[in-house]
């Protein structure tokens, strides 16, 4: 079963949903709203977390897709379903024949003018016959939705008889919302079928190099030339021992074979385990381990490879990159033109840990909710700019009944991630509603 997390409006993620359930018994499609514009970093910070829980991602939209790979690195296979041709000229014949519209008029998002251009060319009509105001606005704008929205509604009224065309499904409802004539456009089954199977085959691609070998070259730091010398043989030698018996723990960790010099390590595994361990390159314990429990520092290097040779020559590399650096750091090197440094996680003197710093996980094993209702709430804060909320606003938000969103509630304010910081009273009578604060 692989599991595939679908990015985008709750509208268009049950369109993929059905036809999973109908055609992909092997597929468990993962929910990720976006509805604005307000959600992406969170959901970036949550993808960023959880993105070994995918095999891979599908967007619903190119514009959703370009926007979160602005803001993020993909780590797994990820594809989008495209606006086509075919899908506007669909779209514009069903106005025309369906609801007897004039589409000589329109404004659009999500096409190009060419792309434009060409579906009136097919349809007969000359640049003379028809009047199309296509959208320029910068898609990385933080007022994206809005700007889309005035863009729309601003050529309608200059216009009455324009029809609006977006491939948004927040701007269509509130286009609708304000009486403006829109069309949305959305894809077909067999869109989102041939999405879906060049996902698998880009998984199955993927998971044919995930056995690419990794190799990672520790050396212990000196601080100057003198200090082995200096030292007794004895202290020495129980130095040596302590390192070495933190790089065997993380080499058991990420099911390495190792090879030990006098003051070097090298560590034979897999890409995939050691991106794991590392959560993705972003993190090294390794090199925090060492210097807390032993008092000295290492230099690490990891290089990645299709042979065990190319894989060794370049995590030498990335050491003696690190040992130049002044040690205690750790650089990747993928080939000899891309080299990146992961910084070392120093947390082991922080006892003293904010809920804030806690991740997702973290946060629904010490209150027993779920992931997804964590995510839910970050939304919610995103979305209104706020932390501060009543149960009966939360209950509105989640659209589950206010016992549920108590217990919910309850839970949370147990395990420290919600606080009372006033009363509100809603309505003319009845009991003041508790403020509540979210810590997470």
């Amino acid at each position: 079963m692989k599991k595939i997390g679908i990015i985008g409006h709750i509208d268009n993620i049950k369109r993929i949903q059905l036809v999973i359930r109908q055609s992909f018994p092997k597929i468990d499609g993962y929910p990720i709203e976006i509805n604005e514009m307000s959600q992406i970093q969170t959901t970036v910070n949550y993808l960023k977390e959880h993105i070994n829980d995918f095999d891979g991602i599908i967007f619903t939209g190119k514009i959703l897709y370009d926007i979160m790979n602005h803001n993020m690195h993909s780590q797994n296979p990820w594809v989008y379903i495209e606006n086509d041709e075919s899908q506007l000229q669909r779209s514009l014949l069903e106005a025309r024949l369906k609801h007897n519209m004039d589409i000589t008029q329109i404004s659009i998002d999500s096409y190009s003018e060419n792309t434009v251009k060409t579906i009136y060319e097919d349809f007969g009509l000359n640049s003379g016959q028809y009047l199309a105001h296509v959208s320029k606005i910068d898609i990385f704008r933080k007022t994206l939705l809005d700007d889309l929205f005035n863009f729309h509604q601003n050529n309608y009224l200059s216009h009455p008889n324009l029809i609006a065309i977006t491939g948004i499904s927040t701007i269509y409802k509130m286009l609708q919302s304000h009486n403006v004539p829109s069309l949305l456009l959305t894809p077909n089954v067999n869109a989102i079928k041939n999405k879906l199977y060049d996902l698998l085959e880009k998984i199955r691609i993927e998971n044919m190099i995930i056995s690419q070998i990794v190799v990672i070259s520790i050396e212990i730091d000196i601080n100057n030339e003198y200090d082995l010398i200096s030292e007794n043989e004895y202290s020495i030698m129980l130095q040596k021992t302590k390192i070495t018996e933190e790089v065997y723990k993380f080499a058991q960790r990420i099911q390495a074979a190792v090879i030990e010099t006098e003051k070097n390590y090298l560590l034979f595994t897999t890409k995939q385990i050691v991106e794991f361990e590392t959560k993705n390159l972003r993190e090294l314990t390794i090199l925090s381990s060492i210097k807390y429990k032993t008092n000295n520092t290492i230099s690490v290097g990891i290089g990645f490879g299709i042979t065990a040779r190319e894989a060794k020559s370049n995590a030498i590399i990335g050491k003696n990159r690190a040992l130049k650096m002044g040690g205690n750091q750790c650089f990747v090197v993928y080939d000899r033109k891309q080299m990146e440094r992961i910084t070392p996680l120093d947390r082991a003197n922080n006892s003293d840990i904010s809920p804030l710093d806690l991740s997702y996980k973290d946060v629904s094993e010490k209150s027993g909710i779920s992931i997804n209702n964590i995510y839910r709430l970050k939304c919610i804060m995103d979305i209104y700019k706020k932390d501060t909320f009543t149960s009966l606003e939360l209950s509105e938000e989640f659209r589950n009944s206010l016992r549920s969103m108590n217990r919910i509630i309850e839970r949370l304010e147990q395990a420290g991630y919600i606080e009372v910081v006033g009363k509100k009273i809603v309505g003319k009578a009845g009991r003041p509603s508790r403020i509540l604060k979210l810590l997470i």
